[in-house]
């Protein structure tokens, strides 16, 4: 059996003696394919804050193709592209048609939206995914049924109800527990309400604080705070509002100042306390720090895990270049090298 087929099959009154309208079949195919695309670009995380324009290299890696069609209802055997490594992903389309048919499973047999939740994390691409799947399923009174599988095994049937299941699930209010970061623009004392203008969604976003937080909010006007709480998507999967707070704290830039490192039992001394400057990038909601010297440019979302992953570098970059042998290394890693030596010491236990 090939494993990058993909079989579709139509029956029903609409298929007549294994003949069906372009304008049908062009429907389902052109359907396929765009969720295709979909999940091609939830798998590489890509951008979706960006117009959507599926990039070439996408739609070549999952580009599905006729192979053979079979008489009687009307049965096409496609074929995802050959393997193409992408975005992390070995093979691009292979991934893709397996999730889309754990995808066409869970719609079909189980219609457990955990499920699909965890197939498809991204509460954009889910969305985009599963309106995609709904414009191709056959709409309630339509003469025709659909079924998506792989050779020699049963068919996944996607039945006219789908389209109310999924518009049901795509109308719910969704929310889920995180931290939004921006600059307290708004403040309401008389109502305990406040907005934090939110730059990925270019949107000031509302909440209300509990009063005994008041003194620092309204020490904190125009400046960046951490809100965390249950918030509300929008239909992009943006933040639309704060439902419930939980806690609001400022956001911390000051900078790493440190003397020693510590990581799995070994400890790293510095020959002078360093100091570095933090920021934080309110479109990327990360804080981030440039070394230039060591080559180390970094982004995390809290500062904890900024200090933790510079930590981590130090450490790998001492093991890597400072305690290697001279001859082994370019002119660059040498030079990278001393200065290694010259800032860190490692301690040794007697």
């Amino acid at each position: 059996m090939n494993d990058r087929q993909l079989q579709i099959k139509l029956e029903g009154p609409a298929v007549k003696e294994g003949r069906i309208s372009f304008t049908l079949l062009g429907r389902i195919l052109h359907g396929i394919q765009q969720t295709m695309h979909y999940l091609a670009l939830a798998g590489i995380q890509y951008d979706y804050r960006q117009r959507i324009r599926v990039p070439r290299d996408v739609q070549k890696a999952c580009r599905l193709y006729r192979v053979v069609e079979q008489k009687g209802s009307y049965e096409l055997t496609a074929e995802i592209a050959p393997p193409v490594s992408l975005g992390g992903i070995e093979d691009l389309g292979g991934h893709v048609k397996d999730t889309y048919l754990d995808l066409t499973r869970i719609l079909s047999q189980d219609r457990d939206w955990g499920q699909l939740q965890a197939l498809l994390p991204d509460s954009v691409y889910r969305r985009k995914v599963l309106r995609s799947v709904a414009e191709y399923c056959p709409k309630r009174g339509e003469n025709w049924s659909l079924g998506v599988g792989i050779p020699d095994n049963p068919f996944y049937p996607l039945k006219p109800g789908f389209q109310t299941a999924i518009h049901k699930y795509l109308v719910q209010p969704m929310t889920e527990y995180r931290a939004l970061t921006g600059e307290l623009v708004q403040l309401h004392l008389d109502e305990n309400k406040l907005g934090i203008y939110y730059q990925p969604a270019q949107r000031v976003v509302h909440c209300i604080y509990d009063p005994e937080l008041e003194d620092f909010i309204v020490s904190s006007l125009r400046q960046l705070v951490q809100v965390y709480g249950q918030v509300q998507l929008d239909e992009r999967g943006m933040p639309a509002k704060i439902a419930d707070v939980v806690e609001i704290d400022s956001v911390d830039m000051s900078p790493l100042e440190f003397s020693s490192l510590h990581m799995d039992g070994r400890c790293l001394l510095l020959t002078q306390e360093l100091e570095l400057g933090i920021d934080f990038d309110q479109e990327a909601q990360e804080f981030f720090l440039e070394w230039p010297e060591l080559n180390i440019v970094l982004g995390s979302p809290t500062r904890e895990e900024l200090w933790e992953e510079l930590v981590e570098d130090i450490f790998w970059l001492w093991d890597e270049y400072g305690k290697s042998d001279v001859q082994d290394l370019s002119d660059d890693a040498l030079h990278l090298k001393r200065r290694l030596e010259e800032l860190i010491q490692e301690e040794t236990s007697a």
